[in-house]
């Protein structure tokens, strides 16, 4: 069984993504939609301590509600589905890509010799 702190900070988060939703001007859609996204990657990232897990979720979440309906609208309907999407995949997209700088080689990929 989870922790009451555990359980406090979901409520009090879901309270909060309903509250901004129900805001003029705020399309509802994509604030759930990138809430559930930025949730489902905090709760996938085990390995991160709760400070890193926080940040995470405020940026995937505003990435996910700015981002997702603005670059995904194209091609999915619906702007709950796009921020969704947006929203779980931005963070891990963006700390491989973090990672894959780390390890580049230039000298080996711009043809050079070692």
């Amino acid at each position: 069984m989870a922790e009451p702190s555990t359980v406090t900070a979901a409520g009090t988060a879901s309270l909060t993504a309903v509250i901004v939703s129900m805001l003029p001007g705020i399309d509802a859609n994509a604030v759930i939609g990138a809430f559930c996204g930025a949730s489902l990657f905090v709760i996938s990232a085990k390995d991160l301590g709760l400070f890193e897990r926080l940040a995470y979720l405020i940026i995937s979440f505003l990435i996910g509600y700015l981002g997702g309906p603005a670059t995904l609208g194209s091609a999915l309907e619906h702007s709950a589905v796009s921020a969704f999407t947006a929203a779980a995949v931005t963070v891990t997209a963006g700390l491989r890509a973090i990672e894959g700088v780390k390890t580049i080689d230039l000298k080996a990929w711009l043809g050079g010799k070692k």
